[in-house]
């Protein structure tokens, strides 16, 4: 069994924005960084992008559902 480290770095940047931990932005940020060092491949830095997209889709949808509840 052996390290992955391109593996930790995606899956931290995921679930960090998803908790609320980093904002997304940055983690795009530092998606490229990794990128461009050669820690994460392209593939990787698309799972990170999707998966943003998917936590401000949830978050939006969140927000229209609060707002909604608010008016009654």
């Amino acid at each position: 069994m052996s390290f992955d480290l391109s593996e930790f770095l995606t899956e931290g940047l995921i679930s960090s924005v998803n908790n609320g931990l980093i904002p997304s932005d940055l983690a795009t940020v530092y998606a490229g960084n990794y990128l461009v060092k050669s820690l994460i491949t392209q593939a990787q830095v698309t799972q990170v992008s999707d998966a943003i997209t998917a936590y401000k889709a949830t978050q939006v949808s969140a927000d229209k559902t609060a707002s909604g509840s608010n008016a009654m």
